[in-house]
């Protein structure tokens, strides 16, 4: 059983090009159930130089090894 402090969340990433037209990574969770994240949008900024279709492709690559979130309230 989890600890009160820990929530769970499956998510996926997904890139596209945030408003300054730079590529990002977006983390979108599937369930709204990490309380601590509700109505917050996490992007990942990526390096200088990286286009919208090698962010993409680093998005897919994420997305094959990681399927969720672990977040501790310490």
């Amino acid at each position: 059983m989890a600890s009160p402090n820990v929530q769970k969340s499956n998510c996926r990433f997904l890139a596209s090009s945030g408003e300054d037209g730079k590529p990002r990574i977006k983390l979108d969770l599937f369930h709204q159930t990490v309380s601590c994240l509700a109505g917050m949008n996490i992007e990942f900024e990526v390096m200088g130089g990286t286009s919208l279709l090698q962010a993409k492709a680093l998005a897919e690559s994420i997305n094959d090894k990681i399927i969720g979130i672990v977040v501790t309230q310490s």
